[in-house]
């Protein structure tokens, strides 16, 4: 049998279950979960024209290419709201809710690039000390690489 290890990373998967249990969020990441799913839980042209948005409470709210799009939906919401509740595990939705796409935003976006600055050593060496005293070496490095991409990647 083996032993367990504070180092094994079920150890790690299993503290964040208890996490998500504790502060009440697993109802929240099982309705988020749709998110991650959409492009097969819809057919094609649902998803060409309406994207998840945001989820506020038990509502779903669908960012929609044009006003057709949104009345198509509005006609399939039932159906639609049935099939995504059947592949929640812990939650369900009530309603879902639409949005036209803000076509000046998106072309804003999409206008913006990223560029990498390097962040100041003083500031590097300062979030290594923090994170010096995590024992498991592959933790702290990738607390460091994601310290190091949000702190040198800038939009323009």
């Amino acid at each position: 049998m083996r032993e367990k290890n504070h180092k094994d990373p079920q150890s790690l998967s299993t503290l964040l279950g208890g996490i998500a249990r504790g502060h009440g969020w697993q109802q929240q990441l099982d309705r988020h979960s749709l998110f991650l799913h959409w492009d097969k839980l819809v057919d094609k042209n649902t998803r060409t024209h309406a994207q998840p948005l945001k989820i506020v409470g038990k509502v779903l709210w669908l960012e929609v290419a044009n006003s057709a799009w949104m009345q198509q939906l509005q006609f399939q919401k039932i159906t639609l709201l049935d099939t995504l509740n059947k592949t929640l595990r812990l939650s369900q939705l009530e309603d879902i809710r639409f949005t036209l796409i803000d076509r000046e935003k998106t072309e804003e976006l999409n206008k913006q690039s990223v560029h990498f600055i390097q962040p100041s050593p003083t500031a590097q060496d300062a979030f290594e000390q923090q994170i010096a005293g995590i024992e498991d070496a592959g933790i702290r490095d990738s607390l460091m690489n994601l310290w190091y991409l949000s702190h040198s990647c800038r939009k323009s």
